[in-house]
């Protein structure tokens, strides 16, 4: 047997003696910051207010085609646009559509609708156009060029329309006039630089007038499926809209996500509603409201990589929210479940207050699920299911139920037990809990 001199003896005393303080003082150092129930928080983050950034209602069937009458009386109509303004706000949205046309004959009524929006703490979503590229009221056709440069003269001519905040669509469907749909024409080289090029003078106009107001183009959803193509979407700032009707649930999930996937790009709903009757066939006040639901709910397992959605329309039609009285129908809740939805929102971390990455959380009985981003997580609560279930590998699961009552965001942070800790682990643990004892 080697037998180790009295000299290197006092010498790996010494060295061990000296270790033994530093590892408590970087252990100490390193995990006294971290101190159940209020564990690390990635500054970084703020809750989310909404599901959607941008979740709005339309009002096409009275800002559109009734422009013409409240052009001849307008004030008759102040008290029925914030009627409307009213229960849009209630809903929960963050903007209203207005579809009032940018031709200068209809730019003071265009601005009764946003004055009221504004009134009412509402942004605007502007979905107008110019009457002549589909011949709304009478008015001759036009083309691509004359429509780029009254686009630019309706922004700059108008700064006051526009708050920061707003979004803006430069031609909704703009296959339904002007050079035709490419789908017919062939013209698809012809459209898809054309939309780009629309994108492009919003951008700049907008940026002269000194507002932040979001462009984005929306499209039929064949169109952004077949026509449009990955560099169109590029140019067009990485997100795309689709005015999408359908028959069902499942082709409404299918198409939202495999445009989103062929296009490489982020894709919102410019339109959607329920029912439409050569579609869905007619339908009963609840039976319209269960379609809603299940719309809505699709958008919701897609919500973070759904930019914007709005619902058509308000009032009027088959997909109205309201009855002819004004009154909200059963779908007209269904839309403020979702817009008004709860949440609970915080941090992951495991027993010591690491932040934890890749924690998956889910809602319980539902399709929904997403990802801890720096340990940071959120989930909204469109429904009664308000309990959360929380796994990652190497940890023990979590089950937490929450309220059914509550409606504002709650924060809620989480601690994970690991299922094996490895011996680093429980030495750490050790020094953390040794170091709490002497607080």
């Amino acid at each position: 047997m080697k037998i180790i001199s009295r000299r290197k003896r006092i010498i790996l005393g010494v060295l061990l003696g000296a270790s033994i303080p530093l590892l408590i003082f970087f252990l100490s150092t390193r995990y006294i910051l971290y101190t159940a129930p209020t564990p690390y928080f990635p500054s970084q983050y703020q809750p989310k207010q909404s599901i959607f950034p941008v979740q709005s209602i339309d009002t096409m069937k009275y800002s559109r085609d009734m422009s013409g009458q409240v052009l001849d009386n307008p004030v008759a109509f102040d008290a029925m646009i914030d009627k409307q303004m009213v229960l849009i706000k209630d809903a929960g949205a963050t903007h209203v559509a207005i579809d009032t046309p940018y031709d200068a004959k209809f730019i003071p009524v265009l601005t009764r609708w946003v004055n009221s929006a504004r009134r009412h703490g509402l942004s605007v979503w502007f979905r107008g156009n110019f009457s002549g590229w589909e011949g709304w009221f009478d008015y001759s056709s036009i083309e691509r060029a004359e429509h780029e440069r009254l686009l630019s003269l309706f922004i700059r001519n108008n700064p006051t329309l526009f708050v920061n905040g707003d979004v803006f669509t430069p031609c909704p469907e703009c296959e339904n006039g002007g050079a035709g749909d490419p789908r017919q024409t062939g013209d698809s080289d012809g459209y898809n630089g054309f939309l780009v090029e629309e994108y492009k003078i919003s951008n700049r106009e907008f940026a002269k007038i000194g507002k932040s107001v979001k462009v984005y183009t929306s499209m039929n959803g064949d169109i952004a499926r077949d026509i449009i193509t990955p560099d169109t979407a590029r140019d067009l700032g990485g997100s795309i809209l689709i005015d999408h009707y359908v028959g069902s649930v499942s082709r409404f999930s299918s198409d939202v996500a495999s445009i989103s996937r062929k296009q490489n790009a982020q894709v919102g709903l410019g339109e959607f509603g329920a029912p439409i009757p050569d579609l869905n066939g007619n339908m009963t006040p609840p039976q319209q409201a269960s379609l809603v639901s299940s719309l809505l709910n699709v958008l919701y397992d897609q919500s973070n990589h759904v930019p914007l959605v709005n619902y058509w329309d308000l009032s009027g039609g088959s997909t109205a929210l309201l009855n002819d009285d004004g009154t909200p129908r059963p779908a007209y809740y269904a839309v403020r479940n979702y817009f008004r939805a709860p949440s609970v929102y915080g941090s992951i971390t495991d027993s010591l207050g690491e932040p934890l990455d890749g924690v998956k959380i889910s809602v319980a009985s539902t399709s929904y699920s997403t990802i801890t981003d720096s340990s940071f997580y959120q989930i909204f609560f469109p429904t009664s299911n308000r309990t959360i279930i929380i796994t990652k590998e190497g940890y023990s699961p979590l089950s937490i139920p929450f309220s059914k009552d509550f409606t504002l965001p709650i924060k809620y942070n989480i601690s994970l037990q690991p299922t094996s800790p490895t011996k680093w682990y429980e030495l750490k643990k050790f020094y953390y809990d040794f170091v709490m004892s002497l607080r």
